[in-house]
């Protein structure tokens, strides 16, 4: 099944995609052209995508292949999911209700604005160094930090280096929440109320 949202209104998007991976079948595949990178249906659909691929064509247009899976253990290695784009970049390895698993890519520079989402949080730096703001303390993170928040206290990293982490989140936010977050990364806002 194909879908093509570039003329289709924001809004509708992501329910057209939801709506239409709900109907194919275990190990059956889903194609979707976008403008932009898909990086928060991936967030949507990880828990329930057994492969994914992201190309983007010669016209800046990105296409995404996902396959939807039956209930599986997940095996990877960091390298498949290794992208860095225009702000941090989470990719989700898992995403359910419970819980969620992302891979978060930072250039040097590039942070989570601050926020006190309704999730705990677990944080361990893979690569990297930056600085963790949690509950108004700065703190140097670098290799082999953990930071654990629970839900409602405020929290954001900036990276130094290039820095990967491991991000789980209990439970998943909520995909308002998600996109606020992601709209102030890309406007340059350092901090975001969520209650707003």
């Amino acid at each position: 099944m194909e879908l093509d949202l570039r003329n289709v209104e924001p809004q509708y998007r992501h329910k057209l995609v939801i709506d239409a991976f709900s109907k194919i079948k275990d190990g059956e595949e889903l194609v979707v052209i976008a403008d932009h990178y898909p990086a928060h249906l991936l967030q949507i659909l990880s828990g329930q995508i057994e492969k994914y691929k992201v190309d983007q064509t010669e016209t800046g247009d990105f296409i995404l292949k996902v396959i939807k899976k039956g209930s599986k253990s997940i095996i990877a290695h960091i390298s498949e999911y290794r992208k860095v784009g225009d702000t941090f970049t989470p990719i989700p390895v898992l995403r359910k209700d419970e819980y969620g698993v992302i891979l978060v890519f930072f250039k040097a520079g590039q942070y989570i604005p601050i926020h006190a989402p309704d999730s705990d949080l677990i944080f361990y730096v893979l690569q990297g160094k930056g600085t963790a703001y949690v509950d108004n303390k700065e703190v140097e993170v670098r290799e082999g930090s953990i930071i654990i928040v629970p839900r409602g206290v405020k929290r954001g990293i900036k990276a130094e280096t290039y820095m990967e982490a491991l991000h789980i989140v209990i439970p998943s936010p909520s995909a308002e929440d998600h996109e606020k977050v992601m709209k102030a990364a890309r406007e340059g806002i350092e901090e975001v109320d969520l209650k707003h």
